[in-house]
Formats: structure tokens, C-alpha cells, sequence
């Protein structure tokens, strides 16, 4: 963790969008941009109160992604110990060595906060189930309300740990305890009315953008693609664990079934019924908001399903010998992993740092800066301080966070690049330069660029992705036609990630 977190560099734009978000001068301008931004209020208002004890600086922020994955270790250790009385072993290897925590999880970003809590809210819920109080419900509730307060991910596991504790507590005929909980998974739903409301009246009109349902083959890939990092062994490592625990657990509870004060029979129980459950009520969110999936969004489910394979396992392990072999073997993983993950922990999250303070250096007051595409000038504008104008493909009013509603006033537009081709032609006319930060690479290979009538196409709809892809083939096609000379002046870098590892050119002269 401290490696990643000294090699992660400068923040890319995602994390530039919530820090901007936090930073936002007034109260009511931040709870204005929230629904822009990817996470529930209870995240950026964490990452605003740290901004004003910290300041704002790349150091500070990964600071703050190091107390995170602190906090999932000192997480780890309560949930093991709380529930298993035992050091944690399989949880940590599943989850603290995986490349997508490390890069994901541990970001200024509200994943690793999300799973934090996740992993002290099935602690509190287990020991809850185990021995009922009334501290123990509140402080339960409480952390999930700030679990679901900080990913909108965790909604959707909420449910799956709470049903296990129910259906646990039915069994055991503590019908008073299992309605207590009910209610607190009913005011949890209740608080995400407001997001429903903001979606349905705000986010609606723009939404759509980001609506790309995916086939099946391609979410199954990106989940073993999730699943195994940082090495493809891992893709049957974790079905390995995760099957054989769930058929133990079964297997054991036949056995132990008619043992009604039997805790070991309950607590294999709850991890069986969160397994069963997190998994389609997983899928159902993604259905429902139809969204594109990434790693990351793997990242809470993971998490969920490390923490109940570990409690199973842990039950499994209780003669010494077993707890030997499994220390030994987690032993052999932690070394083998830590090798796996370091290519991809000692990357940059991007180099637009590095492109804005070379242009800070030679682009001058009367030059254009171009970059390409509208997604990195939130980046950009975080980390270019110069005094040269500059814009985006396409070019939009507010590069502090994702504004989509402003990039789907573009795709209405007859002409998008309009305001770009007229500033890039008086530059180049007037002996000036165009720089241009390209991180959006489509080589025309001799034809001419794809142009979409106003959205929605009659080919591509709503697609953001093909716009964007079509205004970077015209970027390329005009700078062809019209730029008399071109120079690379900085590659892409094999230290930075593929995310935001843009090219910097300078184009010069006017080709009539």
C-alpha cells in the first residue's frame, strides 16, 4: 500500500472530479454539482472536511488513499477477530492483494472508503445475529447508513447481509429482533429516495449517455477480468474458494442442522445467504441503471464475497493443523501475489501533470491548446496554470467535474467543433501554435472522419463514445488538411497507465 501510494502520482481525472466537487467554494454549489459527480453526498462531504485539515496537494490526497487502505486492514482485523477470534489470513490475501483494490480501492475516489465499511458492517451484523443489543443495532445501522452514504454499490449489498441476518434470526424464532432490522433496511431505502427523485427530475435528460447495456459474454469477461488481478491464476482461485467454502458450509450445516443453540450452524447460514444473494442483487442494480460496467464497480462484490468465503473457511480451519496448512498457504500466495501486482502498482495514474507544466514552459500567450477529448480537460484543468487559452473536443463551459449535461448539448449540435476549427485557424493563420493533448488516438488510415447528425443518430442513438470517437476523427482530419508542420514533442509513457497516458503535438502554419 505504501508503494502504490508513492508511485501513484499525479490524480487522473476521476479523482480530479470528487476533489473538485469537494472543493467547490460554496455549500450550495456543491450540493448543486453532486448529482455530476459518481458517489452519494456522505463521500465528497468526507473528502471536503479532509481538503480543509490537509489542503488539497497529490501528496495530501494520497495520504488520504493510504488511511484507506489502513483502514481495510485495521477493518479486517475487527471482522476476524469479532467474528472468526482468529487473525485475519484469507480476506487479506483475496482483497489486499488485489491490483484493483490497490489502484481503485486505494484512490481518492469512494470505493475503498465503500468497502471499508462494508467489511465493519457484516462484522457488526454477525456478531449482532450471534448476541442481539440495542448499542449493537444502532451502531450497525449506522454503519450502513455511511456504507450506502459513500458507494451507491453498497445499496445493493445492503440488502443481501441484512436478509442473511433475518432469515438467521427467523430461524432461531427471535421474530422481534429480525422485524428491528427489517426496519433498519427500510430507512436505508428510504434515505435513497432523494437520489431516486434527483435521478428521475436532473439526471434523467443526460443519463442516457451513459446507458450502454453490454452482452453477456462481455460482463462474464470483464468479471474474470476483474477476478484475476493481478494474475490470471486467481480467475480459478476465487471460484475455487468460493465454491468449495459454499459446499463445506452446506455439507456442515446438514450435519449440525438439528442443533438449535449451534452459533457455528447460524454464522455459515448468514455467509451461505449472503453469497447466494449478493450475486444476483448485484446483477439486478446493474440491470436496473444499465450501466456499462468497469473493474472497479467488481470491487464492493469482491469484498462481500472474500468476507463470507472467509468466515466459512475460517470455521472450516479450526483444528490447529488446518490453521496451519492455512497460513502456509496464504503464506506462499502473499509472496507469489506481491510479485504479480508490482508492474501494476508502480504505474502513474496519468502524465497530463506532465504535459500541462511543459506547456506552461513553451506554449505562449497567443498559442491554442486543444485537448482531446472533453473528459481529460478535468484533469487538465487541475494541473495547467498557464496562461494560454485552451479547450476541449468538445470544447464545454465547466471542466470541474463530468459534465454530461453540457457534452449532450454538443451531441444536439450541428457543428460541435465549430468554436475548436475557428481558434485553431486564427492560430495557425497568424503564425501561433496548436498544441494538442491527444489521448483519444483514431488514425484516419486514409479516409475521411465519421460525422453523426445530432443526437440521436439513426445509427449510433445516444451513444457518447461514438460522438466522441467521430469529433476525434474530424480533430485529426482538419489538422491534416490544414497544419503545414507537426512534431510529436512527448509520447505516451510505459510507467503510466493506458487510462489517461496522453500525446503532446505542436502543429504550425496554415495550409490553404
Amino acid at each position: 500500500m505504501i508503494v502504490r501510494a508513492t508511485h501513484a502520482g499525479a490524480l487522473w481525472r476521476d479523482e480530479c472530479d470528487s476533489v473538485q466537487v469537494a472543493q467547490m467554494p460554496r455549500f450550495s454549489e456543491f450540493l448543486a454539482n453532486l448529482h455530476f459527480t459518481a458517489f452519494p453526498i456522505l463521500f465528497p462531504a468526507i473528502l471536503r472536511v479532509y481538503i480543509t485539515l490537509f489542503e488539497a496537494s497529490d501528496y495530501a490526497l494520497r495520504g488520504f488513499a493510504l488511511c484507506v487502505g489502513v483502514g481495510f486492514i485495521a477493518a479486517t482485523w475487527f471482522y476476524s477477530i469479532s467474528v472468526n477470534r482468529q487473525a485475519p489470513s484469507l480476506l487479506l490475501g483475496l482483497i489486499g492483494l488485489n491490483s484493483n483494490f490497490l489502484v481503485e480501492g486505494m484512490s481518492a475516489r469512494g470505493y475503498g472508503l465503500g468497502v471499508v465499511l462494508l467489511v465493519v458492517a457484516v462484522a457488526l451484523t454477525a456478531k449482532l445475529v450471534d448476541q442481539f443489543t440495542v448499542r449493537g443495532l444502532v451502531a450497525m445501522a449506522l454503519v450502513f447508513f455511511a456504507a450506502t452514504q459513500i458507494v451507491f454499490f453498497n445499496g445493493a449489498f445492503a440488502p443481501a447481509i441484512l436478509l442473511a441476518a433475518i432469515a438467521v434470526l427467523l430461524l432461531r424464532r427471535r421474530f422481534k429482533s429480525a422485524i428491528l432490522i427489517a426496519l433498519v433496511g427500510l430507512v436505508i431505502g428510504i434515505f435513497y429516495v432523494p437520489y431516486i427523485l434527483n435521478i428521475y427530475f436532473h439526471v434523467r435528460p443526460w443519463a442516457v449517455l451513459l446507458q450502454d447495456p453490454a452482452p453477456f459474454a462481455a460482463l462474464w469477461e470483464l468479471f474474470m477480468e476483474a477476478f484475476g488481478s493481478p494474475t490470471a491464476i486467481m480467475r480459478w482461485v476465487w471460484p475455487s474458494i468460493l465454491l468449495g467454502a459454499m459446499a463445506w458450509a452446506i455439507w456442515r450445516s446438514k450435519v449440525i442442522w438439528n442443533n438449535k443453540d449451534s452459533a457455528e450452524r447460524d454464522l455459515l447460514l448468514f455467509a451461505l445467504i449472503i453469497i447466494a444473494v449478493s450475486i444476483p442483487s448485484f446483477s439486478l442494480f446493474v440491470w436496473i441503471t444499465h450501466k456499462p460496467l468497469l473493474s472497479r464497480y467488481y470491487l464492493a462484490l469482491f469484498c462481500l464475497l472474500a468476507v463470507a468465503s472467509d468466515l466459512i473457511v475460517a470455521k472450516l480451519c479450526r483444528p490447529f493443523s488446518a490453521r496451519l496448512g492455512r497460513a502456509g498457504v496464504v503464506l506462499i500466495a502473499a509472496v507469489a501475489l506481491s510479485f504479480a501486482v508490482w508492474p501494476t502498482i508502480i504505474k502513474r495514474d496519468t502524465n497530463i501533470d506532465i504535459l500541462a507544466r511543459i506547456l506552461e514552459q513553451q506554449a505562449n500567450v497567443h498559442d491554442v491548446i486543444v485537448v482531446n477529448s472533453w473528459s481529460r480537460g478535468i484533469s487538465f484543468s487541475r494541473y495547467y496554470h498557464g496562461k494560454t487559452r485552451w479547450l476541449t473536443v468538445p470544447n464545454i463551459e465547466d471542466h470541474r467535474t463530468h459534465r454530461y449535461d453540457l457534452f449532450r448539448a454538443k451531441m444536439l449540435e450541428f457543428f460541435p467543433l465549430d468554436d475548436v476549427e475557428q481558434a485553431m485557424t486564427a492560430a495557425l493563420k497568424s503564425a501561433n501554435r496548436v498544441w494538442v493533448v491527444d489521448d483519444f488516438r483514431v488514425p484516419l488510415r486514409g479516409r475521411r472522419p465519421r460525422v453523426l447528425t445530432p443526437a440521436p443518430d439513426p445509427v449510433y442513438g445516444w451513444r457518447s463514445t461514438s460522438y466522441s470517437v467521430a469529433w476525434a476523427q474530424q480533430l485529426t482530419f482538419f489538422l491534416q488538411q490544414h497544419a503545414l508542420k507537426s512534431t510529436v514533442v512527448a509520447e505516451p509513457l510505459a510507467s503510466v497507465k493506458k487510462q489517461e497516458n496522453a500525446t503532446l503535438l505542436v502543429l504550425e502554419g496554415w495550409a490553404y
